[in-house]
Protein backbone atom coordinates (compact mmCIF):
# COMPACT_ATOMS: atom_id res chain seq x y z
CA UNK A 1 0.00 0.00 0.00
CA UNK A 2 1.11 3.58 -0.67
CA UNK A 3 1.60 5.50 2.54
CA UNK A 4 0.15 9.01 2.45
CA UNK A 5 1.06 10.40 5.88
CA UNK A 6 -1.48 13.22 5.93
CA UNK A 7 -4.38 10.98 4.89
CA UNK A 8 -3.21 8.20 7.22
CA UNK A 9 -3.07 10.39 10.32
CA UNK A 10 -6.22 12.38 9.48
CA UNK A 11 -8.13 9.10 9.36
CA UNK A 12 -6.47 7.61 12.42
CA UNK A 13 -6.97 10.67 14.61
CA UNK A 14 -10.49 11.09 13.24
CA UNK A 15 -11.32 7.56 14.43
CA UNK A 16 -9.36 7.67 17.72
CA UNK A 17 -8.58 11.12 19.07
CA UNK A 18 -6.98 9.61 22.15
CA UNK A 19 -3.88 7.65 23.15
CA UNK A 20 -5.05 4.67 21.12
CA UNK A 21 -4.93 6.83 17.98
CA UNK A 22 -1.35 7.87 18.61
CA UNK A 23 -0.30 4.60 20.24
CA UNK A 24 -1.11 0.94 19.75
CA UNK A 25 -4.51 0.69 18.02
CA UNK A 26 -4.74 -3.05 18.66
CA UNK A 27 -4.52 -2.63 22.43
CA UNK A 28 -6.74 -1.03 25.04
CA UNK A 29 -6.87 2.61 26.05
CA UNK A 30 -5.69 1.60 29.53
CA UNK A 31 -2.67 -0.18 28.03
CA UNK A 32 -1.78 2.91 26.02
CA UNK A 33 -2.19 5.10 29.10
CA UNK A 34 0.36 2.94 30.91
CA UNK A 35 2.76 3.21 27.95
CA UNK A 36 2.48 6.98 27.83
CA UNK A 37 2.80 7.37 31.59
CA UNK A 38 6.07 5.44 31.43
CA UNK A 39 7.21 7.80 28.67
CA UNK A 40 6.56 10.67 31.09
CA UNK A 41 8.74 9.05 33.75
CA UNK A 42 11.59 8.48 31.31
CA UNK A 43 11.31 11.85 29.58
CA UNK A 44 11.45 13.58 32.96
CA UNK A 45 14.53 11.50 33.74
CA UNK A 46 16.25 12.32 30.43
CA UNK A 47 15.60 16.05 30.78
CA UNK A 48 16.68 16.08 34.43
CA UNK A 49 19.94 14.29 33.63
CA UNK A 50 20.68 16.93 30.98
CA UNK A 51 19.68 19.71 33.41
CA UNK A 52 17.03 21.03 31.05
CA UNK A 53 14.88 23.66 32.74
CA UNK A 54 11.33 23.91 31.36
CA UNK A 55 9.71 26.75 33.30
CA UNK A 56 9.13 29.72 30.95
CA UNK A 57 11.09 27.98 28.19
CA UNK A 58 9.90 27.89 24.57
CA UNK A 59 9.00 24.36 23.45
CA UNK A 60 8.08 23.09 19.99
CA UNK A 61 5.96 19.94 20.18
CA UNK A 62 6.41 18.24 16.80
CA UNK A 63 3.63 15.88 15.72
CA UNK A 64 1.51 17.14 18.63
CA UNK A 65 -1.27 14.66 17.81
CA UNK A 66 -3.78 14.55 20.66
CA UNK A 67 -1.75 16.93 22.82
CA UNK A 68 -0.19 14.51 25.29
CA UNK A 69 3.28 16.07 25.20
CA UNK A 70 1.85 19.57 24.82
CA UNK A 71 0.17 18.98 28.17
CA UNK A 72 3.38 17.48 29.61
CA UNK A 73 5.35 20.65 28.87
CA UNK A 74 2.57 23.07 29.83
CA UNK A 75 2.27 21.41 33.24
CA UNK A 76 5.96 22.13 33.77
CA UNK A 77 5.58 25.83 33.00
CA UNK A 78 6.79 25.91 29.40
CA UNK A 79 5.43 28.03 26.56
CA UNK A 80 4.37 25.51 23.91
CA UNK A 81 3.90 25.71 20.17
CA UNK A 82 2.47 22.59 18.57
CA UNK A 83 2.95 21.55 14.96
CA UNK A 84 1.13 18.73 13.22
CA UNK A 85 0.39 17.52 9.69
CA UNK A 86 -3.34 17.12 10.35
CA UNK A 87 -6.34 19.41 10.65
CA UNK A 88 -7.78 16.99 13.25
CA UNK A 89 -4.95 17.70 15.67
CA UNK A 90 -4.51 21.42 15.16
CA UNK A 91 -8.19 22.35 15.25
CA UNK A 92 -8.94 20.36 18.41
CA UNK A 93 -5.81 21.41 20.28
CA UNK A 94 -6.43 25.10 19.58
CA UNK A 95 -9.67 24.71 21.53
CA UNK A 96 -8.19 22.49 24.24
CA UNK A 97 -5.11 24.68 24.88
CA UNK A 98 -6.16 28.25 23.95
CA UNK A 99 -3.04 29.81 25.46
CA UNK A 100 -0.76 27.84 23.13
CA UNK A 101 -0.10 28.21 19.41
CA UNK A 102 -0.75 25.37 16.96
CA UNK A 103 0.39 25.26 13.34
CA UNK A 104 -0.55 22.82 10.61
CA UNK A 105 2.58 22.08 8.59
CA UNK A 106 4.78 19.26 7.33
CA UNK A 107 8.23 19.57 8.88
CA UNK A 108 9.69 17.74 5.88
CA UNK A 109 8.67 20.69 3.70
CA UNK A 110 9.33 23.74 5.84
CA UNK A 111 11.31 24.78 8.86
CA UNK A 112 9.60 26.31 11.92
CA UNK A 113 9.48 30.10 11.82
CA UNK A 114 11.48 30.63 15.02
CA UNK A 115 13.89 28.90 17.38
CA UNK A 116 13.02 27.07 20.60
CA UNK A 117 14.75 26.02 23.80
CA UNK A 118 13.33 22.50 23.41
CA UNK A 119 12.29 20.80 20.17
CA UNK A 120 10.32 17.67 21.08
CA UNK A 121 9.78 15.00 18.39
CA UNK A 122 8.56 12.03 20.40
CA UNK A 123 7.68 8.96 18.27
CA UNK A 124 7.47 11.09 15.14
CA UNK A 125 10.53 10.79 12.93
CA UNK A 126 10.28 7.07 12.16
CA UNK A 127 6.89 7.81 10.60
CA UNK A 128 8.69 9.71 7.83
CA UNK A 129 9.30 6.82 5.47
CA UNK A 130 11.01 8.65 2.60
CA UNK A 131 14.74 9.06 3.31
CA UNK A 132 15.06 12.42 1.59
CA UNK A 133 12.11 13.87 3.48
CA UNK A 134 13.51 12.46 6.73
CA UNK A 135 16.78 14.28 6.07
CA UNK A 136 14.84 17.49 5.38
CA UNK A 137 12.85 17.08 8.60
CA UNK A 138 15.98 16.49 10.67
CA UNK A 139 17.65 19.58 9.21
CA UNK A 140 14.55 21.77 9.65
CA UNK A 141 14.04 20.72 13.27
CA UNK A 142 17.72 20.95 14.18
CA UNK A 143 17.79 24.50 12.84
CA UNK A 144 14.86 25.31 15.12
CA UNK A 145 16.94 24.56 18.25
CA UNK A 146 18.14 27.79 19.85
CA UNK A 147 21.71 28.18 21.15
CA UNK A 148 21.97 26.21 24.39
CA UNK A 149 18.71 24.39 23.55
CA UNK A 150 18.00 20.70 23.08
CA UNK A 151 16.42 18.44 20.47
CA UNK A 152 14.56 15.53 22.09
CA UNK A 153 13.62 12.68 19.75
CA UNK A 154 12.91 8.96 19.78
CA UNK A 155 13.48 5.91 17.58
CA UNK A 156 14.47 2.27 17.99
CA UNK A 157 17.79 3.07 16.28
CA UNK A 158 18.04 -0.30 14.55
CA UNK A 159 19.43 -0.87 11.08
CA UNK A 160 16.78 0.55 8.79
CA UNK A 161 13.95 -1.89 9.45
CA UNK A 162 10.40 -1.18 8.25
CA UNK A 163 8.07 -2.44 10.97
CA UNK A 164 4.94 -1.29 9.10
CA UNK A 165 4.02 0.75 6.04
CA UNK A 166 4.09 3.91 8.18
CA UNK A 167 7.32 3.13 10.10
CA UNK A 168 10.94 3.13 8.97
CA UNK A 169 13.50 2.61 11.72
CA UNK A 170 16.91 4.23 11.18
CA UNK A 171 20.24 3.52 12.88
CA UNK A 172 21.74 5.72 15.55
CA UNK A 173 24.63 6.55 13.20
CA UNK A 174 22.20 8.21 10.75
CA UNK A 175 20.78 10.37 13.51
CA UNK A 176 24.21 11.33 14.79
CA UNK A 177 25.35 12.32 11.29
CA UNK A 178 22.25 14.45 10.68
CA UNK A 179 22.48 16.16 14.08
CA UNK A 180 26.19 16.90 13.84
CA UNK A 181 25.85 18.30 10.31
CA UNK A 182 23.34 20.80 11.75
CA UNK A 183 25.66 21.79 14.61
CA UNK A 184 24.07 19.73 17.40
CA UNK A 185 25.91 17.37 19.72
CA UNK A 186 24.25 14.08 20.81
CA UNK A 187 24.23 13.83 24.60
CA UNK A 188 22.35 10.82 25.96
CA UNK A 189 20.12 7.82 25.24
CA UNK A 190 17.33 6.85 27.64
CA UNK A 191 15.13 3.75 27.07
CA UNK A 192 11.37 4.33 27.27
CA UNK A 193 10.27 0.82 28.24
CA UNK A 194 11.25 -2.82 28.75
CA UNK A 195 8.10 -4.97 28.46
CA UNK A 196 5.43 -2.40 27.62
CA UNK A 197 4.95 -1.57 23.95
CA UNK A 198 6.65 -4.82 22.98
CA UNK A 199 5.52 -8.11 21.42
CA UNK A 200 5.54 -10.55 24.33
CA UNK A 201 4.91 -13.74 22.36
CA UNK A 202 3.61 -16.50 24.63
CA UNK A 203 3.31 -13.96 27.46
CA UNK A 204 1.03 -11.56 25.55
CA UNK A 205 -1.74 -12.27 28.09
CA UNK A 206 0.18 -9.83 30.32
CA UNK A 207 -1.04 -7.02 28.05
CA UNK A 208 -4.31 -7.33 29.95
CA UNK A 209 -2.41 -6.15 33.04
CA UNK A 210 -0.77 -2.96 31.76
CA UNK A 211 -0.18 -1.38 35.16
CA UNK A 212 1.61 -4.53 36.33
CA UNK A 213 3.90 -4.19 33.30
CA UNK A 214 4.28 -0.49 34.08
CA UNK A 215 5.43 -1.28 37.62
CA UNK A 216 7.92 -3.90 36.43
CA UNK A 217 9.28 -1.62 33.72
CA UNK A 218 9.62 1.35 36.04
CA UNK A 219 11.55 -0.73 38.57
CA UNK A 220 13.85 -2.20 35.91
CA UNK A 221 14.50 1.17 34.27
CA UNK A 222 15.26 2.77 37.65
CA UNK A 223 17.97 0.12 38.04
CA UNK A 224 19.34 0.99 34.61
CA UNK A 225 18.17 -2.27 33.05
CA UNK A 226 16.65 -2.59 29.57
CA UNK A 227 16.75 -4.90 26.58
CA UNK A 228 19.71 -4.17 24.31
CA UNK A 229 17.85 -4.10 20.97
CA UNK A 230 14.47 -3.12 19.59
CA UNK A 231 13.77 -0.78 22.48
CA UNK A 232 12.55 2.73 21.86
CA UNK A 233 15.01 5.29 23.23
CA UNK A 234 15.04 9.00 23.88
CA UNK A 235 17.97 10.76 22.23
CA UNK A 236 18.84 14.22 23.53
CA UNK A 237 21.08 16.46 21.43
CA UNK A 238 22.21 19.97 22.34
CA UNK A 239 23.18 23.06 20.39
CA UNK A 240 26.16 24.75 22.05
CA UNK A 241 25.38 28.00 23.79
CA UNK A 242 26.29 31.17 21.94
CA UNK A 243 29.67 32.57 22.95
CA UNK A 244 30.12 36.22 23.82
CA UNK A 245 33.23 38.31 23.36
Amino acid sequence: MNYDPKAFWEQRLGEHFDLVGTGETGLSLEYNRACYQLRVVQLDRALSEQRVELSARRVLDVGCGTGFFTDFYLRRGAQVTGIDITHASVERLRKQFPSSRFVRADISDEAPDQQYDVVNAFDVLYHITDSGRWQNAMRNLALAVAPGGVFVLTDLFDEGDAEAAHNVIRPLSAYHAALKSAGLEPQSLTPTHVLLNRHLGAFKFLNRLPWVLFGIDRALLALGLSLPRSTNRILVARRPAATTR
